[in-house]
């Protein structure tokens, strides 16, 4: 037979008490879960931040060199 919506269901109180516990366990759980995301994610956007200021320090030692270069290896301009 099946049941109707908004017909109470009982159950005992230990398996009351016992889900409710379950409840707690999983609510803590995903806690833990979101607090660990956050932490990859403030990792992540360090490494971003370190990866953007290494590239970009490469990218001006890179004009140095070719500024050297260009110097170093162009004929010298009659004044």
């Amino acid at each position: 037979m099946r049941e109707q919506r908004g017909m109470p269901v009982f159950v005992k109180v230990d398996e009351y008490k016992e889900i409710l516990d379950v409840l707690d366990m999983a609510k803590a759980k995903i806690k833990e879960i979101r607090d660990t995301l956050g932490s990859i994610n403030s990792l992540r956007n360090e490494e971003d931040a370190e990866l953007a200021m290494w590239n970009s320090t490469i990218n001006e030692i890179e004009k140095k060199i070719e500024s050297i270069d260009k110097i170093m290896f162009e004929p010298e301009q009659a004044w």
